[in-house]
């Protein structure tokens, strides 16, 4: 959304189904993902990312599951060797303090300025034949 007017519709058209609404900001960045294994101490995976090629532009229920060319895992994430070290101790650090046990993905975000960012950790990632945490 680029527009506070824009905004405001959304928001009043969204309290229609609801009387509490989530708003929150637009992050622009890479999703990088990595797979943890709990254990003393727990072990992480090479970073991958997830590429969107879907006509939403983004990693929509539609790119992952309805169109089969919608969204791919690149493996492994085109990123430098201490980008993908700082992502791998933010990984780690996440699922301990998270206090994660057994296994967890964790999603990141690598925004234009370098930093990353926690999106999500999946206590229960998929084993499907599209799943990313068996990939990685």
């Amino acid at each position: 959304m680029t527009n506070s007017e824009a905004l405001q519709a959304a928001i009043l058209h969204a309290f229609e189904f609801d009387d509490k609404v989530i708003a929150e900001a637009a992050v622009v960045g890479r999703e990088i993902e990595l797979a943890v294994l709990g254990g003393h101490p727990a072990s992480v995976s090479v970073a991958g990312e997830v590429v969107v090629n879907h006509r939403d532009g983004f990693y929509s229920y539609d790119a992952k599951y309805l169109d089969k060319h919608g969204a791919r895992l690149e493996l492994p994430a085109r990123i430098s060797a201490g980008d993908l070290a700082r992502a791998q101790s933010l990984a780690l650090r996440a699922f301990d303090v998270l206090e994660g046990e057994g296994m967890a993905r964790v999603d990141l975000f690598l925004r234009e300025d370098g930093e990353f960012l926690v999106n999500e950790i999946n206590t229960i990632p998929g084993f499907t034949a599209i799943s990313m945490y068996p990939k990685l």
